[in-house]
């Protein structure tokens, strides 16, 4: 016995005629029929009263098609509720990103993200492994660098272009570089991720290879920034990253016409098909409320000369 049949049997009870319920189900009367005829041999005994005027049931056709009615008022209900959430952005929403990354680049755009969309509960992984968004319970992974896995669907968020950096104790101590080969007589603090990645800096058409090497070494970007920030050497970061820390003068631009090949941020979901209200919505705002240094080119200051660095050490008491 077929689901399907019962409802229409519950159809064709409701409208009161073969042939209304076949206009109302956009079905040639004749499968209507032929799909009732199953019905009563699946279940084994009449549901219609056969030779009557006009279409009457039998008891068990009566009692049958009003439990099949209330099932059919469950199942539009269903398709009410599922179209409310198509158009209203509700429910967890997993999300798969680097923890620095979420920190000093998305915090603030999380948070606005839950005001505006009150029924989302917005839950943030910052697990440094590559989540498998097929068969984890993620919507959205943020990714960094190329994306190698083609069955994804990948939406490039951002690029972030990354210079090198030192704070003014640093550069009290040593001289600052003034070309890429002056970098060879320097200490870097390295992350450890970026190692091999980051080996060639460029300036316009020229490409220069880059020996970087410690004492230094974290695989937290925050904790280089701040290192960095102690004088522990020369540093490589996305300037829209440090760009309060070059405000304050925590940090200064070391060699700001150079610049490293841009890292991609991507957005990877697992299907563009389908996608939940939430999913979307998260996406869209994402790309709303992008910071303002990820939108345009480098500021100004990243073009600029490095700020001027004290001659005198200060007196230690």
């Amino acid at each position: 016995m077929k689901v399907d049949d019962l409802l229409l049997l519950a159809q064709v009870h409701k409208a009161g005629s073969l042939s209304e319920a076949a206009r109302q189900l956009d079905l040639p009367k004749a499968t209507l029929s032929r799909r009732l005829t199953a019905l009563e041999t699946a279940v084994g005994a009449r549901l219609f009263v056969p030779g009557a005027s006009r279409l009457t049931l039998t008891e068990l056709g009566e009692q049958l098609a009003e439990r099949a009615a209330r099932h059919d008022d469950d199942i539009a209900e269903t398709r009410q509720w599922l179209a409310s959430r198509e158009a209203t952005p509700q429910g967890r929403l997993r999300v798969s990103v680097p923890a620095e990354f979420a920190m000093l680049v998305l915090a603030e755009s999380f948070s606005r993200f839950v005001r505006r969309y009150p029924k989302v509960e917005l839950e943030v992984d910052t697990t440094p492994r590559r989540v498998d968004l097929f068969n984890e319970p993620y919507d959205v992974a943020v990714r960094m660098g190329p994306v190698d896995e083609p069955d994804l669907v990948a939406r490039q968020y951002m690029l972030l272009e990354r210079g090198l950096y030192a704070s003014p104790v640093y550069l009290q101590a040593r001289p600052a570089p003034l070309t890429p080969a002056d970098l060879a007589e320097h200490d870097f603090v390295v992350l450890t991720q970026g190692k091999g990645m980051y080996k060639k800096l460029q300036c316009g058409r020229q490409t220069v290879e880059v020996d970087v090497h410690g004492p230094l070494e974290a695989n937290s970007i925050g904790l280089v920034l701040a290192m960095a920030r102690a004088g522990g050497g020369i540093a490589s970061f996305p300037f829209g990253m440090v760009a309060s820390e070059v405000e304050a003068g925590t940090l200064v631009p070391v060699l700001p016409e150079w610049s490293y090949e841009p890292l991609p941020v991507q957005l990877l979901t697992a299907s563009r098909r389908l996608m939940p209200a939430k999913t979307r919505a998260f996406i869209d705002h994402l790309f709303e409320t992008k910071p303002a240094w990820a939108r345009s080119l480098a500021p100004d200051w990243v073009k600029a000369p490095p700020l001027p660095i004290p001659t005198s050490t200060p007196d230690r008491k």
